[in-house]
């Protein structure tokens, strides 16, 4: 069951109410949050608090219930959403370099070249015309 593989990734000290926490993990995922996303989630919560007194640390029953996951799923969308634009960023310097025949082509692997083709950002008479192969 994927909601006890989340719950699992919880902090074992502060592990309170399992099946409200279960509830509260399914409730999550039928709203659409994905699995891997609230596992991570919970990952990155324990990873945050690992030394924090017992004073400061929420219990798994009340961090699911107030949805304290929320934050840490919101900041792994932004981190994907930075990663996307990055990499597209990337190939379209790629590409740049390619069609002004730059001296720099020569760092473009093979592996790049057949990224750019299958993204269409450059012809394969480009890739020639720059000298390099696919």
């Amino acid at each position: 069951m994927e909601a006890e593989k989340i719950l699992e990734a919880y902090p074992p000290d502060r592990l309170r109410g399992k099946v409200t926490c279960i509830a509260q993990i399914e409730e999550a995922m039928k709203e659409g949050v994905a699995s891997e996303d609230l596992r991570q989630a919970v990952q990155a919560y324990a990873a945050d608090s690992a030394g924090f007194t017992r004073s400061k640390v929420c219990f798994s029953d009340n961090w699911f219930q107030s949805r304290r996951w929320q934050i840490y799923v919101e900041k792994q969308a932004a981190d994907r959403e930075k990663a996307t634009a990055l990499h597209a960023d990337h190939h379209a310097r790629l590409a740049g370099w390619i069609n002004d025949r730059s001296p720099m082509c020569k760092h473009i692997t093979g592996t790049q070249v057949t990224a750019l083709l299958a993204a269409e950002l450059v012809t394969q008479a480009q890739i020639q015309a720059a000298g390099l192969r696919s």
